[in-house]
């Protein structure tokens, strides 16, 4: 009986370990991906804000 159980409680180990790793892998991808999106994001408005700067003065009336 009480082999079992600590066979069990191995089993149990090993599929929570699998588990854990398959949740960090999909959050870090997640993030990752969320990152670069927003980051991607981040430098298009920085671009066109500084672009709109540029303009402004060069096109005051």
């Amino acid at each position: 009986m009480d082999i079992l159980f600590m066979i069990a409680i191995e089993i149990l180990k090993v599929i929570a370990r699998e588990v854990a790793v398959f949740f960090a892998k999909h959050i870090g991808k997640y993030l990752s991906t969320f990152w670069k999106k927003r980051q991607k994001k981040r430098r298009k408005t920085k671009r066109t804000t500084q672009r709109r700067k540029r303009t402004w003065w060069f096109n005051k009336k």
